[in-house]
């Protein structure tokens, strides 16, 4: 697990202000996928794998009524600022990572990390179609 490599393929990405589509978690939190803005046909998909810790903060105790869920892609807000990765302090076969995604923050420990562009054909996110 070469950290510096999985820094450069997130940075390949280019998500610091991009929107972020959608946060999905699978497999009763083994796997926490980001979806990350790159074009009218595809967007890149950051899966975190292994997850043995998730925490995360929104935006919800000030944000007033309205629900994220009756939103559209456009309407969201969330946008790629930061994501910083390093080996975990107590056991070094993790990564510590930490995103900032403007009005979502996240913390996640996690023993791998894959980063694919993907056919916006191929996703389904639970904005669309609305």
């Amino acid at each position: 697990m070469n950290i510096e490599l999985l820094e450069k393929e997130i940075e390949k990405t280019e998500y610091w202000d991009m929107r972020i589509w959608d946060v999905q978690t699978e497999y009763f939190g083994d796997e926490v996928h980001i979806f990350i803005e790159n074009d009218i046909k595809t967007c890149w998909k950051i899966s975190f794998l292994s997850c043995y810790k998730v925490n995360y903060e929104t935006d919800a105790n000030w944000r007033g009524d309205f629900k994220v869920k009756n939103m559209r892609g456009g309407q969201l807000g969330y946008d790629g600022q930061d994501i910083s990765i390093k080996k975990h302090e107590v056991n070094d076969s993790f990564l510590h990572c930490k995103l900032d995604l403007s009005i979502m923050s996240m913390e996640i420990i996690c023993k791998d990390i894959s980063v694919e562009e993907i056919d916006m054909e191929d996703v389904s996110f639970f904005w669309q179609n609305k």
